[in-house]
């Protein structure tokens, strides 16, 4: 049965982590470059500070989106801004709350029209602690977003994570009540429903979408099917969204896990090894257990030695996996 009454948590792909939805960096604003040298060097560092960020060395990170801050002079233009969405990010996760709050701030001050700049304080401020600038800054990012559903999803599951589900809830409804006929509006509604675990409406929505041509509602309309219990269906659908789209991590990992229940070990290997390639620094040490599993049931074991002596190293805290390593020596 539908749950229309209350929006239950689930876990999503691809996955909405914390600033997710606006990663970029700071330090006080500086300005425009004014040859071509420059703007390399800036690309240049910022895409360093983003390897960085994906390796999970935020203080890095950071450093390098100051880097390419440097290179700029004296007007800010759109690239600036972006950097400085990424030091912000990378400033929080490296624990320098207070930089990334000033770095928000200095955005703000630029332009109070901002609203990744808005939403991403209120995410800082939400994790400190302090919901109620929290809630003055998403709703400052969702004023002036206008029809925003991935804005609207992102806070919600912010807010929801938070422990504030009657306010979650509320927002979530608000989002269905937006109007919109894109292809985008409607997974993106379709994606609500698949939130509140209305799977009719959802598959409604997302079916409407993919009709218009956007691939990337298959994402949906397959968690969908997986959430029912066909998995055979939300397969094939996961399937074609790698197929027509640049699948990221998560997509990769959500289908593995789908194919190793099923008892399809190799697929499932093929799939969380692409994703370990793909580079996805939170889900690595997951990926590399499943991993491990996948290679002892093709019997494999002398693979599932070998990872798993090095699964160990990097994460001995893991006793579980030490156990298995003993069991291991055995086969």
């Amino acid at each position: 049965m539908e749950n229309k009454k209350k929006a239950k948590k689930r876990k999503l792909f691809p996955g909405r982590v914390f600033l997710s939805m606006f990663c970029a960096a700071a330090c006080l604003l500086a300005g425009c470059q004014n040859n071509q040298e420059a703007v390399e060097n800036q690309l240049a560092f910022r895409q360093v500070g983003i390897n960085k960020m994906n390796e999970g060395k935020f203080d890095e990170a950071a450093e390098a989106f100051q880097k390419a801050l440097d290179q700029s002079q004296a007007v800010i233009g759109e690239l600036e801004l972006d950097i400085c969405y990424y030091k912000a990010t990378a400033q929080y996760n490296g624990g320098d709350t207070k930089g990334a709050i000033t770095t928000c701030d200095a955005l703000i001050d630029y332009d109070d029209k901002d609203a990744k700049a808005y939403f991403i304080r209120g995410c800082i401020n939400l994790k400190e602690g302090d919901s109620e600038n929290a809630r003055k800054d998403y709703a400052s990012a969702l004023e002036l977003s206008g029809n925003n559903y991935a804005l609207y999803l992102s806070v919600y599951e912010n807010l929801s994570g938070a422990g504030f589900e009657e306010e979650a809830e509320e927002l979530v409804t608000k989002a269905l009540d937006l109007e919109g006929e894109s292809a985008e509006d409607y997974r993106e509604r379709g994606h609500i429903y698949l939130i509140r675990e209305e799977y009719d409406k959802a598959r409604k929505e997302l079916d409407q979408a993919i009709k218009m041509g956007d691939t990337k509602a298959l994402l949906y309309l397959a968690q969908v099917y997986d959430a029912q219990g066909d998995s055979k269906k939300a397969t094939s659908l996961y399937e074609s969204y790698i197929k027509k789209n640049d699948a990221d991590a998560d997509t990769m990992i959500a289908l593995g896990e789908v194919q190793m229940e099923a008892g399809k070990y190799q697929s499932a290997l093929e799939l969380f090894q692409q994703a370990l390639e793909a580079g996805s620094p939170e889900n690595e040490k997951n990926l590399r257990r499943n991993e491990i599993i996948c290679y002892e049931n093709i019997h494999d074991f002398a693979k599932a030695k070998e990872k798993i002596a090095s699964y160990v190293k990097d994460y001995p805290e893991d006793e579980e996996a030490q156990r298995e390593q003993q069991f291991l020596q055995t086969r």
